[in-house]
């Protein structure tokens, strides 16, 4: 493996791996999404797992610290306690929201702590009282319930006293005189109080964003940053609680700016309650911006600003990474040294569908297995289908229904309709649909499109990920666009969002089946017979041979017949794979496989082997044919190219 190869290979999938110069240097700027998200307002930035959540936070921790202002990061995953997130159904919601967000509110304090220790403009003798008095506010118990008291009292006093008295007045007399007395008290008592009660965290609001706002008055610049990472690793039920007791203590102060990273479809900030309250946060107004990371980076959506992005993400990344200055300063440089052409950097794009960490993924999977060679769109398809087979397929097969949903949009979008794309009517909350689109397996292109033929309902369109299906492309079940409407098949979304009735997935449909056919493994799915070709050869040369084809092959035609331009293409594609002579029967297989696209030409190649034996394509000049003791056999003349340019008005295919 070359040195650029290993830099590839090993670049980190996840920021928080690596240190603060790693993350600037490889942070790649898309539109205007930092600009909006570092703006002093309270912000949620949705994005699923991999799409860059946590790198976009970490990177404006670093560029608000050089300003001076403080920012604490709040990992989610590491707050709460068996006791507090995970507490049994005997302690209600509130309570278990009361005890997280204590958690939480101690979180704060000592990273506050650690802030100040660190700089030396923080005044201590100030600010350490606040602190404590916060945390003790944050951890407030209180007995509910009935407090019982049980006093008694003893008390015992004793006494004794004797007197004794003589004299002696002369030898024969005498007086003496002895006095005693004694006297004991004993007295005790004993006052005992029982409490008995359900011990409960009792927080208020009011004086706990008080003392906050007096804390971040004695803090650097007077404003505070706070980032909370993985909000949707809280429970749902609690998410809305301790949303909304984090906007009653910490939104009101308006030094301090909250930034949260949510997952969309694993986040609830608001639930009402049996009598119409709202209880949690409203996104639009609370947190008056909120940012989507999965709309950005969609090559279906903007073919050019996604190639950009990931082209940079590659460059800064391997840039940073690199420890022996092996990588160029030139973008371009670097991007010529890595991919083989421009359909290769492109189909790499395509590949990611939009999330950074399976772009990283497969390049890296595509370079452990190129060695000393550039990589090719071949290897981007290759090292796709792998990270999805052994990598994101996995976390489906954990849930057999998801993986049965799965098959049947498979089957139903690719092999029925020949697209890659379906629309969902956007009223209806599926469960199994979140589940597949959190897992990445399938990816919200646009929201809120119409249907021409329905009025008054919405629908989101999704398409499929590209490890479902890559291996199908240049094969005749290659899905022909991402959706198809009246007007044929369309590769990128409308501009007026309007689609045909056509492409609606009904998914009642699919429940009304029983889940049948039912399958465990996502390895396991497969479409009908006649939707894989078993034992198909696969074209095992780099695909810019398939740009350099003629558009519209399957209708064009060339002294009166369709079968000299298919032949003749044909006969370059098996070239290519290194076959230089073939028979009639493996022309006919290479043209039904890489070259017909539309149904009404699929009896075509039915007569290719009678057209290879007659006029007028055996009079052609860049037609051979050998006869063998196994049948005839055909190539291309040693001068096909000038044929080909005569008859296409094309560069022939190197």
């Amino acid at each position: 493996m070359t040195p650029l190869s290993e830099i590839l290979a090993t670049m980190p999938r996840r920021a928080e791996k690596k240190p603060d110069n790693y993350l600037v240097d490889s942070f790649v700027h898309i539109g205007s999404v930092f600009s909006l998200f570092s703006c002093l307002e309270n912000q949620i930035i949705y994005g699923r797992r991999g799409t860059g959540k946590t790198h976009l936070l970490k990177y404006l921790r670093n560029d608000v610290k050089k300003s001076g202002v403080a920012c604490l990061e709040i990992d989610m995953r590491t707050m709460g306690s068996t006791g507090g997130m995970y507490a049994d159904g005997n302690i209600g919601l509130t309570e278990r929201a009361s005890r997280l967000l204590s958690d939480t509110l101690c979180d704060i304090r000592e990273q506050i702590l650690d802030v100040c220790y660190d700089n030396e403009l923080c005044d201590l003798s100030q600010l350490i009282p606040l602190l404590d008095e916060f945390v003790e506010q944050a951890t407030h118990i209180v007995i509910q319930g009935n407090v019982d008291k049980e006093q008694s009292n003893s008390k015992a006093i004793s006494s004794a006293s004797s007197a004794k008295f003589s004299a002696v007045i002369s030898p024969k007399s005498s007086f003496s005189a002895n006095l005693e007395c004694s006297k004991s008290v004993n007295d005790s008592g004993t006052v005992t109080t029982r409490e008995s009660g359900q011990q409960t965290l009792r927080i208020h609001f009011g004086t706990l964003s008080r003392i906050l706002k007096r804390i971040v008055k004695l803090m650097p610049e007077g404003s505070l940053l706070i980032l909370i990472d993985e909000w949707s690793e809280v429970p749902l039920d609690l998410q809305p609680y301790l949303a909304d007791m984090l906007r009653r203590i910490i939104f009101p102060v308006s030094t301090i700016t909250v930034k949260i990273a949510a997952i969309s479809h694993r986040s609830r900030f608001r639930i009402h309650d049996e009598h119409g309250a709202s209880i949690g946060l409203e996104v639009s107004s609370d947190a008056s911006a909120s940012l989507n990371l999965d709309h950005f980076m969609v090559f279906d959506s903007d073919k050019e600003q996604s190639v950009e992005f990931f082209k940079n993400l590659v460059f800064k990344h391997a840039k940073a990474a690199d420890r022996k200055n092996i990588i160029p300063s030139d973008i371009d440089e670097f991007i010529s040294m890595v991919f083989k052409n421009k359909n290769a950097l492109e189909e790499f794009a395509r590949a990611s569908e939009g999330v950074p960490r399976d772009a990283i993924n497969i390049i890296s999977q595509a370079a452990q297995h190129q060695k000393d060679q550039k990589i090719g769109v071949k290897s981007i398809r290759n090292a796709a289908r792998t990270w999805y087979t052994t990598s994101k397929s996995k976390d489906i097969n954990s849930r057999t229904e998801a993986v049965g949903l799965l098959e049947w949009i498979v089957s139903s979008v690719i092999g029925a309709k020949r697209t890659r794309g379906f629309l969902v009517n956007s009223s209806i909350t599926d469960e199994l649909i979140d589940y597949l689109y959190d897992s990445r397996v399938i990816h919200l292109v646009r929201q809120g499109v119409s249907v021409n033929a329905v009025q008054g309902s919405k629908y989101n369109l999704y398409s499929l990920d590209y490890g479902c299906y890559s291996h199908l492309i240049n094969t005749k079940d290659e899905p022909q666009g991402l959706i198809s409407d009246e007007t044929g098949y369309i590769s990128v979304p409308k501009v007026d969002n309007s689609y045909g009735k056509g492409s609606i997935l009904e998914l009642d449909n699919y429940y009304k089946l029983g889940f049948l056919p039912l399958f465990e493994q996502t390895q396991d799915i497969e479409l009908p017979t006649q939707f894989y070709e078993k034992g198909d050869d696969v074209i095992d040369f780099d695909d810019g041979v398939f740009s350099k084809l003629p558009k519209y092959l399957e209708a064009q035609k060339i002294k009166g017949t369709i079968y000299i331009p298919l032949i003749f293409v044909g006969l370059v594609l098996r070239y290519k794979q290194g076959q230089e002579l073939s028979n009639g029967t493996e022309i006919t297989h290479t043209i039904n496989n890489y070259l017909i696209s539309q149904p009404k030409n699929k009896k075509a190649p039915n007569n290719i082997s009678r057209a290879l034996r007659s006029e007028p394509t055996c009079s052609e000049k860049w037609f051979i044919r050998r006869e063998r003791s196994d049948g005839p056999f055909f190539e291309l003349a040693s001068d096909w190219r000038k044929h080909w340019e005569d008859y296409f008005n094309l560069e022939p295919p190197m």
